[in-house]
């Protein structure tokens, strides 16, 4: 009963944070022309201590069922190559949404995001791919049973690295044309 418990607790964080962060980022996209005002950046405060929160809470709940998965199988629940590769994931996820928050949302206190000098936006884009990646890829590990003991670490971090760097391409094109396709839209919308 415990550990169904603990991997429900897991999941609603999981799913808070991850409902969350895919909120903010529509939000923030949908923003893009404005600089931000006081509520939306309050928006981006209660964000961050949510998601904040809920990353608290999958550390603790993920230590415990580590904990949990070690005092009943030994040794042999702590050779799954997978738990290790979505505590990195969770590790760089974590990192990464420190540096979101402490170099990027910055940024757009000081101008719209399709104003940011592309250097600018092109970091912002790219802490945000990593970010969402980094979601996603450790909501996956979670329901990816059929890798438990199957995969080797390198494999699962190589399909991680592969996911991030798609998503970073993406947000790369998307930040490098922000400003031309917002002119275009704005000149086309005016005529």
């Amino acid at each position: 009963m415990l550990k169904m418990l603990l991997v429900y607790g897991h999941l609603i964080a999981t799913c808070i944070a991850l409902g969350r962060v895919l909120q903010a980022d529509q939000k923030l996209w949908s923003w893009r022309r404005d600089v931000l005002s006081q509520v939306q950046r309050e928006y981006l405060d209660e964000t961050q201590k949510i998601v904040t929160l809920a990353l608290l809470a999958l550390w603790g709940s993920g230590l415990l069922l580590v904990l949990q998965g070690y005092l009943y199988e030994g040794t042999t629940y702590l050779l799954n190559q997978k738990l290790w590769a979505k505590v990195s994931v969770v590790a760089l996820l974590s990192l990464n949404g420190a540096l979101l928050h402490r170099i990027g949302f910055p940024l757009l206190q000081k101008a719209p995001f399709v104003l940011l000098h592309s250097c600018a936006r092109n970091r912002l884009a790219l802490l945000g791919a990593l970010s969402m990646s980094g979601w996603l890829f450790a909501a996956f590990l979670g329901v990816a049973r059929a890798w438990n003991h199957v995969l080797p670490y390198l494999h699962v971090m190589g399909a991680f690295a592969a996911f991030s760097l798609v998503a970073c391409a993406v947000a790369w094109i998307v930040a490098s044309t922000a400003g031309a396709m917002d002119d275009e839209w704005s000149r086309t919308g005016s005529e």
